[in-house]
Protein backbone atom coordinates (compact mmCIF):
# COMPACT_ATOMS: atom_id res chain seq x y z
CA UNK A 1 0.00 0.00 0.00
CA UNK A 2 1.49 3.52 -1.06
CA UNK A 3 2.02 6.10 1.56
CA UNK A 4 1.35 8.93 -1.03
CA UNK A 5 -1.92 9.97 -0.90
CA UNK A 6 -3.99 12.50 -3.02
CA UNK A 7 -5.60 15.35 -1.73
CA UNK A 8 -9.09 16.30 -2.94
CA UNK A 9 -11.05 18.61 -2.18
CA UNK A 10 -14.36 20.96 -3.50
CA UNK A 11 -13.01 23.64 -1.53
CA UNK A 12 -10.35 24.67 -3.93
CA UNK A 13 -11.38 25.06 -7.81
CA UNK A 14 -10.99 21.64 -9.44
CA UNK A 15 -8.01 20.42 -11.25
CA UNK A 16 -8.40 21.51 -15.14
CA UNK A 17 -5.83 19.01 -16.49
CA UNK A 18 -3.69 15.69 -15.47
CA UNK A 19 -2.88 16.55 -11.75
CA UNK A 20 -3.61 16.10 -7.89
CA UNK A 21 -4.75 19.60 -5.92
CA UNK A 22 -2.54 18.07 -3.55
CA UNK A 23 -0.49 15.22 -1.87
CA UNK A 24 0.40 13.79 1.24
CA UNK A 25 3.56 11.98 2.03
CA UNK A 26 2.83 12.16 5.83
CA UNK A 27 4.41 14.34 7.14
CA UNK A 28 4.92 16.58 4.10
CA UNK A 29 2.14 18.14 2.15
CA UNK A 30 2.86 19.39 -1.23
CA UNK A 31 0.02 20.80 -3.60
CA UNK A 32 -0.39 21.42 -6.97
CA UNK A 33 -0.19 25.61 -8.44
CA UNK A 34 -3.43 27.39 -6.91
CA UNK A 35 -5.03 30.32 -8.69
CA UNK A 36 -7.72 32.74 -8.39
CA UNK A 37 -10.77 30.60 -10.11
CA UNK A 38 -13.87 30.54 -7.81
CA UNK A 39 -14.37 26.77 -6.10
CA UNK A 40 -17.59 27.40 -6.08
CA UNK A 41 -18.47 29.39 -9.12
CA UNK A 42 -15.37 28.61 -11.60
CA UNK A 43 -15.49 32.23 -11.92
CA UNK A 44 -11.64 34.06 -12.08
CA UNK A 45 -10.71 37.18 -10.57
CA UNK A 46 -10.31 40.01 -12.25
CA UNK A 47 -7.79 41.93 -10.45
CA UNK A 48 -4.30 40.59 -9.42
CA UNK A 49 -5.17 41.35 -5.66
CA UNK A 50 -8.14 39.23 -5.91
CA UNK A 51 -6.42 36.65 -7.61
CA UNK A 52 -4.08 36.43 -4.90
CA UNK A 53 -6.77 35.89 -2.14
CA UNK A 54 -8.93 33.44 -3.64
CA UNK A 55 -5.48 31.12 -4.54
CA UNK A 56 -4.49 31.25 -1.08
CA UNK A 57 -8.20 30.42 0.00
CA UNK A 58 -8.08 27.60 -2.71
CA UNK A 59 -4.76 26.97 -1.13
CA UNK A 60 -5.74 27.13 1.92
CA UNK A 61 -8.67 24.61 1.19
CA UNK A 62 -6.61 21.77 0.04
CA UNK A 63 -4.10 22.28 3.00
CA UNK A 64 -7.10 22.29 5.15
CA UNK A 65 -7.97 18.52 3.31
CA UNK A 66 -4.75 17.32 4.82
CA UNK A 67 -5.22 18.68 8.14
CA UNK A 68 -2.51 21.55 7.95
CA UNK A 69 -3.00 25.40 7.94
CA UNK A 70 -1.00 27.82 6.39
CA UNK A 71 0.75 28.10 9.63
CA UNK A 72 1.91 24.72 8.40
CA UNK A 73 3.50 25.94 5.21
CA UNK A 74 7.37 26.14 5.17
CA UNK A 75 7.77 27.07 1.19
CA UNK A 76 6.12 28.85 -1.56
CA UNK A 77 6.36 29.36 -5.03
CA UNK A 78 4.75 32.33 -6.73
CA UNK A 79 4.05 32.75 -10.62
CA UNK A 80 3.39 36.02 -11.69
CA UNK A 81 2.23 37.12 -14.77
CA UNK A 82 3.76 40.70 -14.77
CA UNK A 83 6.90 40.67 -12.29
CA UNK A 84 6.02 44.75 -12.11
CA UNK A 85 3.27 43.94 -9.44
CA UNK A 86 5.60 42.30 -7.26
CA UNK A 87 4.49 45.14 -4.79
CA UNK A 88 1.18 44.47 -5.40
CA UNK A 89 1.27 40.37 -5.01
CA UNK A 90 3.47 41.38 -1.40
CA UNK A 91 0.69 42.94 0.11
CA UNK A 92 -2.02 41.11 -0.86
CA UNK A 93 0.41 37.43 -0.35
CA UNK A 94 1.18 39.43 3.95
CA UNK A 95 -2.57 39.49 4.64
CA UNK A 96 -2.64 36.04 5.03
CA UNK A 97 0.51 34.61 5.96
CA UNK A 98 2.10 35.18 9.46
CA UNK A 99 5.95 34.97 10.89
CA UNK A 100 8.01 33.01 10.70
CA UNK A 101 6.72 34.08 7.13
CA UNK A 102 7.83 30.44 4.78
CA UNK A 103 10.86 30.55 2.57
CA UNK A 104 9.32 31.63 -0.82
CA UNK A 105 10.44 32.14 -4.46
CA UNK A 106 8.43 34.24 -6.82
CA UNK A 107 9.35 34.37 -10.71
CA UNK A 108 7.77 36.19 -13.53
CA UNK A 109 6.07 33.53 -16.24
CA UNK A 110 4.10 33.40 -18.64
CA UNK A 111 0.37 32.15 -17.01
CA UNK A 112 -2.87 30.30 -19.35
CA UNK A 113 -5.25 32.80 -20.08
CA UNK A 114 -6.34 35.38 -17.89
CA UNK A 115 -4.57 34.25 -15.24
CA UNK A 116 -2.31 37.42 -13.57
CA UNK A 117 -1.17 34.45 -10.33
CA UNK A 118 -0.56 31.37 -9.18
CA UNK A 119 0.87 29.53 -5.81
CA UNK A 120 1.91 26.36 -5.06
CA UNK A 121 3.33 25.24 -1.59
CA UNK A 122 5.09 22.66 0.79
CA UNK A 123 4.01 21.89 4.17
CA UNK A 124 4.86 19.57 7.26
CA UNK A 125 2.05 17.87 9.23
CA UNK A 126 2.75 18.95 12.75
CA UNK A 127 3.70 15.84 15.18
CA UNK A 128 0.57 15.34 16.43
CA UNK A 129 -1.37 15.18 12.33
CA UNK A 130 1.48 12.75 11.62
Amino acid sequence: MSSITPITTVGAAAPTASYSQGIVARPIIVTAGQVGRDAATGSLESTLEGQVRVAIDNLEAVLRAADVTLADVIKTTCYLADIDDFARFDAAYRERFAEPLPARSTVGVALAGDLLFEIEAWAIAPAANR
